[in-house]
Order: structure tokens, then C-alpha cells, then sequence
């Protein structure tokens, strides 16, 4: 009999485990808004995640549940992926993270994600997000928040996100800066010179 238990408290736990880093899909509604997402786990510290052009949701499919079984929330949202757009849907996302009880909110980005990410965190107080975490961005700007932690990824080689070192080189403290050795500019040919790198950008962001 207590064997039985044993056994069903473990499945429990290994259900439930699962579960909180599953991939679910779902809309974000705030009045006539609507915003297709993906969300993984379940936290107070959500990730809104912003894909880059032509990307959508999905494209953070393959990390999301290493994050969310971190302690982390990742929500990846639909925006339209072009330079100057984008802030409607985020900032229905980040509305919807804090109706939901997010203690922080942070920004991650890819590509004109990263771009967008760092544009909206301009418009914002120092401080509104904990970290921002920029994957191959195209933003040619440092950012001078110091209340904001900001954790820069690129590959040195990257002509694509050429002005990324320059960005992270004019940001203020505390950034961290994975510069890496390759030429490629999605996050698997980051993944793939830094098999440790959502790892290390996790623990950044969970300082």
C-alpha cells in the first residue's frame, strides 16, 4: 500500500512537472486587441518573448521549456515583425502579464524582436523591466538604463547584426555579453557556438 502511494505521488509529481512546462496556445484579448501567443510554465517573472521578421510565435518553441522549468513564465507573442511596429502588441502583453500577477516582467527579443524590445524599454521608466535579453539584435543604440539588467548574444560574424557590438559596447551596467565566434544569425547558430548559452542567459536573468 505504501509502495502504491509512493509510485502515484511520483507520477503525480512527474505529471505536474510536465505540465508547467508545456506548450500552450492562446489569445491575449484587451478590448479590441487581440494577440496570438504561446505560453510555457508558470511564474510571478514572465518573459515576453518577440520573434523577429517573418517569425512568429513558434519560434521560441525549442527553449521555452527550459526556461519555464527554470522558475520562469515565457509568453511568445504574434507581432508583425517590421522595424517601427510592434508596440500594440506588446504592450498588450505586458499589460496582460501584470493583470495575470507578474512580480517582474522581462523583454526578450530576436532580431527586429531584440530591436523592438529595446525601443519599448526606452519608452519606459529605468526599471519597468528586470532584464532585457537581446539575441542578434539589429538596434544600433546602447541603452542607458542602469536599473535594467540587459544580456546582449550575437555572433561576431553576423552581417546581419552587424551593429551588435556596437550596441552592447554603448550600454550602460549591468549587461552581460556573449559575443561569439560564429557567423550565423538565428539563435540555433548561437546555440551551436554556446551549447550552455540559454543556460547562462537564464541564470542572467534570474539574478
Amino acid at each position: 500500500m505504501k509502495l502504491h502511494r509512493l509510485l502515484l505521488a511520483l507520477l503525480t509529481g512527474l505529471a505536474l512537472a510536465g505540465s508547467a512546462s508545456a506548450q500552450e496556445a492562446f489569445d491575449i484579448k484587451q478590448g479590441d486587441s487581440i494577440v496570438s501567443a504561446l505560453n510555457f510554465g508558470q511564474s510571478d517573472h514572465v518573459v515576453i518573448a518577440l520573434h523577429g521578421f517573418r517569425g512568429s510565435r513558434d519560434f521560441f518553441a525549442d527553449y521555452g521549456p527550459d526556461f519555464a522549468k527554470a522558475g520562469l513564465r515565457v509568453i511568445s507573442i504574434n507581432w508583425p515583425g517590421t522595424a517601427g511596429a510592434g508596440f500594440p502588441e506588446l504592450t498588450t502583453a505586458v499589460k496582460y502579464a501584470k493583470e495575470q500577477g507578474a512580480k517582474k516582467v522581462s523583454l526578450l527579443g530576436f532580431s527586429r524582436g531584440a530591436e523592438l524590445a529595446a525601443n519599448f524599454a526606452r519608452n519606459q521608466g529605468d526599471g519597468e523591466f528586470d532584464t532585457l535579453v537581446l539575441f542578434s539584435t539589429v538596434d544600433d543604440q546602447g541603452l542607458a538604463m542602469a536599473k535594467t539588467k540587459k544580456v546582449f548574444a550575437f555572433n561576431k560574424s553576423d552581417s546581419i547584426a552587424r551593429w551588435a557590438p556596437a550596441s552592447a559596447e554603448k550600454s550602460a551596467e549591468p549587461k552581460k555579453v556573449f559575443a561569439l565566434g560564429g557567423g550565423g544569425h538565428p539563435i540555433k547558430t548561437l546555440v551551436a557556438e554556446k551549447a550552455d548559452l540559454m543556460q547562462d542567459v537564464i541564470a542572467e536573468i534570474k539574478k
